[in-house]
């Protein structure tokens, strides 16, 4: 994305102003430029990667991959392949950044909205001409924030805090322009959508993801498969638990979008707007009929708090936000004015971390109830980022690990489903899952949000 900034004394290539001057900028691949209007005035437009907005801790969690596409090319006239409801779905744009995505934005906006748009920086009017629904004010007005689009600086991209009244531009760009950034075919032509999800997502992520691309994609009319391999988990081991649909015979490129990573989709204003809920039928009939069973000898008719709290690879990978997690000591007030007022006999917890499950025992007692598997502790982490990481250094050691601890943690999922309430520490995938299993139907159901302020 073009920055739009006053005349610097420094050397670049000066462009003749147009209205398709970022086009050209992007065409000539140099990252500044002086612009000269046909009246005399000028401007500095500089150029950064749109990926390079993104914090660098979250960066190095997706590992190499695009949170935020580049758009080296992008067409705003070909109004098929965009998504407007978001500026359909509000009465003004407040753009407190001049940049080339709110410019293109604002002009969205003029053309096939009744919206006003608002600018801080009187330089908006040379891009966007005279309009009485464009105005450069010093203050904007008074509105209900759920009646307008605020374009902002910094890192907000609606999908964590499920926000996307106030955006950065890329985001804002994104959330309109997505479609593009999957494919050149004409999408009449479009039948599958093959999704690749990233390795440092475990098994309830691919789960909640596969399911949400899933119903955005059969909107479109599209069949979506999992990508061969994409996953850190064998595919055969995936095909032997769940039902996960695989790359049909009649996809070929002239068919198929390909998506480099499924955050591109479920990122967007587009996929905020749709519930989903992971069936159970994505089970397969044996690995279901062996949870069940599992679950009554461990839950009987116990009167359970289920308890999910996320530790280690949240901790030392260092989220923000949603992401972030509530410690132990942050849940057990609820935890003890839930067991008084409800009488749950026994607690079952799910948990990756030793020092979780051993806080939780001094606590508890003999009311935790656990599944047997591999937990670690931070100091487990030593030059390593994710859980992902420390997988598959354990996995060169043992082939089979990875499958137990996977089909352990999901039992841990299911069994938390069957629970009579649940809380969790923040927000993750299985948070998702569990209350997908449940329908709904928990007596009390708490996901702490201690990184939101």
């Amino acid at each position: 994305m073009f920055d739009i900034l006053e005349k610097k004394n420094r050397e670049a290539t000066t462009l003749k102003h147009g209205e398709n001057i970022f086009h050209e900028a992007l065409s000539r691949k140099e990252n500044y430029y002086h612009v000269l209007t046909e009246d005399g005035r000028e401007y500095d437009i500089a150029y950064t990667k749109n990926n390079d907005f993104v914090p660098e801790n979250y960066r190095k969690v997706k590992a190499g991959i695009e949170i935020l596409p580049s758009y080296l090319s992008y067409d705003e006239n070909a109004t098929v392949t965009l998504d407007l409801s978001l500026l359909q779905e509000v009465r003004a744009v407040f753009c407190h950044t001049l940049n080339e995505y709110s410019v293109v934005i604002a002009r969205l906006a003029l053309k096939h909205t009744a919206n006003e748009v608002y600018f801080l920086n009187p330089l908006a009017k040379i891009f966007l001409g005279e309009n009485p629904r464009l105005h450069i004010v010093e203050h904007f007005p008074e509105s209900d924030e759920n009646e307008t689009l605020q374009i902002v600086d910094g890192f907000f991209i609606g999908y964590f805090d499920k926000n996307f009244h106030k955006l950065n531009a890329v985001a804002a760009f994104h959330s309109i322009f997505f479609k593009q950034s999957f494919t050149n075919l004409n999408l009449a032509d479009v039948k599958y959508f093959e999704l690749s999800i990233a390795k440092n997502v475990g098994v309830g992520g691919i789960l909640s993801y596969y399911t949400q691309a899933k119903e955005i994609a059969g909107r479109e009319g599209w069949q979506i498969y999992l990508k061969e391999n994409c996953t850190r988990y064998p595919q055969e081991m995936l095909q032997k638990y769940f039902r996960l649909a695989s790359k049909p015979l009649e996809s070929t490129p002239a068919n198929t979008i390909y998506l480099q990573d499924v955050v591109l989709l479920i990122s967007t204003y587009h996929a905020s707007k749709f519930d989903f809920e992971i069936d159970e039928n994505i089970l397969s009939d044996k690995f279901r009929a062996e949870m069940d069973e599992y679950a009554e000898a461990i839950l009987g008719n116990h009167n359970v708090l289920g308890v999910l709290i996320r530790g280690t690879d949240y901790i030392v990978s260092k989220m923000g936000g949603i992401r972030k997690m509530a410690t132990v000591d942050d849940m057990l007030p609820m935890i003890r004015e839930w067991i008084d007022a409800d009488g749950y006999d026994l607690i079952f917890l799910a948990t990756e971390d030793q020092d979780i499950l051993e806080r939780m025992r001094k606590e508890f007692g003999s009311m935790i109830r656990v599944i047997s598997q591999v937990r670690h502790s931070v100091r487990d982490f030593q030059n390593m980022k994710l859980l992902s990481e420390l997988e598959k250094k354990e996995q060169e050691n043992n082939a089979g690990l990875v499958e137990d601890n996977t089909v352990n943690y999901f039992y841990a999922l299911y069994l938390l489903s069957k629970c009579q309430s649940f809380m969790v520490s923040g927000q993750c995938h299985g948070w998702n899952v569990v209350n997908s299993f449940k329908h709904g139907e928990f007596k009390r159901r708490y996901k702490f949000q201690v990184g939101l302020k």
